[in-house]
């Protein structure tokens, strides 16, 4: 096909396939212009020359642009030469004859090298033969400084000559192949088009925005279908197509299947195909690919939207069902606490009894401090902010869970920011989350092993971070993701509620800050807390 249409997609015959990339830059061509020392200018030498010749004739700059057209081509131009009409032209750059008759010039001064071009005049008319255009470079001390070109008129009927070998209906078909080729063009979605020895043939604009790959790179090219899309997946498809697996006979509707692009990256694409036959016999095949990397994308935050109402939901109605549970059980077990302490002081001269009774007072405080917990998960505080020192809020937590007996054998090395400046928010929700950060590494040493507190302050960010380490095993992988999970837990049952976590993520988003988990490399697990130095509102 060497039909010129659209301006931007030109075909290259063979001996010029060069030009393709080049396109005409420097400065206006003087040479076409200016006459030198006693002889005209060559926009006059022409004029003389062509001026009585039957055929429109145009002469272009360097740059592609015409300077100068014969009284044949101004039929064509749509007004007569003249230098203002020609300087007028050269500012439109767009021609009246075809709005890419400065591209066929800037190529042919580019590739320095003459061509035939078919190009179809304006106003676009299905009865208008193809022109020919055949262009001749211009040439100056060894470099290219402008074209020449001439079309070519029938003398018997002054029509413009159809194309080498064609009649009516073959220029009304080459007419309609040029513009299907503009619509593979133009169309959104990937085309290509092969042979059957698989050697691609089109491959269009959106096929190269999607892969990457320019159709030069691989038009013609043997083995170039393995770049983009691989021989075995095609070989496959196309015997699906053939016995009718996906769509009727010689066709595939709507398959998914994969892409590459030049990076190795793989594409989600809908394939629908056909086999292109020609008297019985395959002569090719087409397919058209569309992108689903958008649609994946869309999905991907539709499901992870929808799960996140499913678990907001889940999340109000375990609330509301801890609330319930907590009330119900918070009011008999302060009445258990207060008769457990009226027998404490009628025993205390019997030891074997009174550490009974001791026994009984330590399990109802814990008793109360999962349903504490469980209020907290139903009904957040809003707390009350103050500004406080978090060394002190962090060393205040130590004594009192030190007495502890998990924190026996337990080491707390504390390697704290000596600048450290005071924090303003809530100092009894903070004080929560150190409290279940360092139950929680004491829990997973077992009794046994070391706790170390970090903390850090940029003052450029005006954000802290407090980082709690331990030398324990560390937290499975497959758990890691779902620490934070309302009511999810490691321990034993009996042991924990799995409320400690997600009430300290709470506290900490309310405060404009974040908790993370990770394991260590040496073993062991760390949690770090990042929160800027005021809570917001």
């Amino acid at each position: 096909m060497d039909l010129f249409f659209p301006p931007n997609r030109i075909h290259i015959e063979p001996g010029n396939r060069a030009a393709i990339r080049a396109r005409a830059v420097g400065e206006p061509m003087e040479a076409l212009e200016k006459p030198g020392p006693g002889r005209p200018n060559l926009v006059e030498t022409f004029a003389r020359i062509f001026a009585q010749h039957p055929d429109p004739v145009f002469v272009a700059d360097d740059q592609g642009r015409v300077v100068y057209w014969n009284p044949p081509a101004e039929k064509l131009m749509g007004l007569p030469f003249s230098p203002v009409n020609s300087h007028s032209a050269k500012r439109e750059v767009s021609q009246r004859f075809h709005p890419g008759l400065d591209a066929l010039f800037s190529e042919c001064v580019a590739g320095g090298e003459a061509a035939v071009r078919w190009v179809l005049p304006l106003p676009l008319d299905p009865t208008d033969a193809p022109l020919r255009l055949d262009l001749v470079p211009l040439w100056k001390d060894g470099r290219a400084v402008g074209a020449w070109g001439v079309c070519q008129v029938p003398r018997e009927t002054g029509k413009m000559a159809p194309s080498p070998g064609g009649d009516g209906d073959s220029l009304l078909i080459r007419r309609i192949n040029s513009f299907l080729l503009n619509m593979i063009e133009s169309t959104v979605n990937g085309i290509v088009v092969m042979d059957p020895a698989g050697k691609v043939l089109i491959f269009n604009r959106s096929m190269e925005k999607m892969t990457g790959f320019a159709a030069e790179e691989l038009v013609g090219v043997p083995g170039a279908l393995d770049l983009f899309y691989g021989r075995e997946t095609a070989e496959a498809n196309l015997m699906a197509m053939r016995k009718g697996k996906h769509g009727p006979p010689g066709r595939l509707v709507m398959h998914e299947t994969l892409l590459k692009d030049r990076h190795g990256n793989r594409i989600p694409v809908y394939l629908s195909a056909a086999i292109i036959k020609e008297e019985g016999k395959e002569t090719g095949s087409v397919g058209v690919f569309s992108d689903l990397r958008d649609q994946r994308r869309m999905e991907g935050e539709l499901r992870a939207a929808h799960q996140a109402l499913v678990e907001a939901d889940r999340t109000a109605a375990l609330g509301r069902l801890s609330a319930s549970v907590a009330h119900e059980i918070n009011n008999p077990l302060s009445g258990v606490l207060m008769f457990a302490e009226l027998l404490m002081m009628r025993l205390e001269d019997d030891p074997e009894a009174s550490a009974d009774v001791r026994q009984i007072l330590d399990q109802t405080h814990r008793c109360k401090t999962i349903v504490q917990n469980l209020l907290g998960f139903s009904r957040k505080s809003k707390g009350q902010k103050e500004l406080f020192s978090l060394h002190e809020a962090f060393q205040q937590c130590q004594a009192i869970i030190s007495r502890e007996a998990r924190f026996s054998s337990v080491e707390v090395d504390c390697d704290f920011d000596p600048n450290l400046p005071p924090f303003l928010g809530d100092r009894v929700q903070i004080q929560q989350v150190f409290t279940n950060l360092l139950l929680n590494a004491a829990d997973a040493l077992e009794g046994r092993g070391r706790i170390t507190v970090t903390t850090r302050y940029n003052r450029r960010k005006k954000v802290f971070t407090l980082r709690f380490a331990d030398n324990g095993p560390g937290i499975p992988e497959k758990d890691l993701p779902r620490v934070f999970e309302s009511f999810y837990t490691t321990k034993p049952v009996g042991y924990g509620t799995g409320l400690g976590l997600s009430i300290s993520q709470d506290i900490l988003h309310a405060h404009g800050g974040r908790l993370q988990a990770e394991n260590l490399p040496g073993g062991g697990c760390a949690f770090t807390i990042t929160i800027p130095r005021e809570a917001p509102s």
